[in-house]
């Protein structure tokens, strides 16, 4: 029998392309209910999910063939990473590839915060010439905390930054970053409080973790610079959602420029509001959603899992 992959989500042909000359049996089924994956998930060996499908405790122990769990993309907060490796079933992912699409989507954020660019595209079709009101800033002038510049989008974004618009930038992590800043160009701090008090405009890029829920809760949202920006490309719920509410409501932040949520698509009445804010740019977490990303994805994925259960 064809070892058997079930792709739950959509991703480029490449990679499926590439398990399919492999010699492996590939079954696309993308609108799987959680209860219609339950079922059918003992028929294969492996998985390829993106966001929308969650692996649970309940899946993975009714997949008694899986050995291999595949996310195109990044985090890994929709699998049971716990019950996975008690099962000692392989979870890969693919880090590197939205590394360019992230970050330069978090520039483009931070650029549509600055110079109001929604609002005026808004303003111009609606018939009305906003021009008065459109005066912005540049982004050469501000400088720019980055929490996570360990990480490859973190790292990605403090260069394009001082390479690309000679802004000043300032770099966090829980690891020593001292080395990479030398490199890149950016000043290291070991402290997030130091960071938060420094920057202008604040770009989060770390992975979702219990140790970064909240990570900017209402007093780390508090101690930032009055008047700066924030920029989340990352996971919502790294940052206490309804105190950065309060924040933009209050004036102590300018803006932000959001690509997460809480609940995609939001639904808390708190969250819509966020999302209605006029100084607040938001995107339907698209930041990976390239064509270049999303090929590169497909096919790291299939390398991987031809890897994987090569060697099972």
């Amino acid at each position: 029998m064809p070892v058997k992959i079930l792709v739950c989500d959509p991703i480029e042909q490449d990679g499926l392309a590439m398990l399919k000359k492999a010699g492996f049996a590939v079954e696309e089924n993308p609108n799987l209910t959680p209860d219609q994956l339950e079922k059918r998930i003992a028929e294969f060996d492996a998985v390829i999910v993106r966001g929308r499908t969650k692996i649970t405790g309940a899946v993975l122990n009714a997949g008694v063939k899986l050995k291999a769990i595949a996310r195109a993309g990044v985090g890994l907060d929709n699998i049971d990473l716990e019950t996975a490796r008690k099962r000692a079933i392989q979870v890969i992912s693919t880090p590197a590839a939205p590394t360019t699409s992230v970050a330069e989507m978090a520039i483009g954020l931070m650029l549509a915060v600055l110079r109001k660019i929604s609002f005026a595209d808004r303003a111009m079709k609606e018939g009305r010439w906003a021009k008065a009101e459109l005066v912005g800033s540049e982004l050469k002038s501000r400088t720019v905390g980055v929490v996570g510049a360990a990480g490859r989008i973190g790292l990605e974004v403090a260069r394009i930054l001082v390479e690309g618009f000679g802004t000043k930038a300032i770099g966090y992590d829980v690891i020593d970053v001292t080395e990479k800043a030398r490199q890149v160009g950016f000043r290291a701090v070991g402290q997030l409080t130091e960071l938060l008090s420094d920057s202008d405009i604040v770009s989060i890029h770390v992975p979702y973790l219990p140790s970064t829920h909240h990570l900017l809760d209402q007093k780390a949202i508090s101690s930032m610079k009055k008047g700066s920006i924030l920029i989340n490309t990352s996971r919502a719920d790294i940052v206490d959602g309804q105190s950065l509410l309060a924040a933009l409501k209050s004036g102590n932040l300018l803006g932000a420029g959001l690509d997460v949520f809480h609940k995609e698509p939001p639904v808390d009445d708190w969250e819509k509001e966020l999302v209605s804010l006029p100084n607040v740019v938001c995107t339907p977490h698209i930041g990976g959603q390239t064509v270049e990303s999303q090929r590169l994805e497909s096919t790291i994925v299939a390398e991987e899992l031809i890897r994987a259960l090569r060697s099972k």
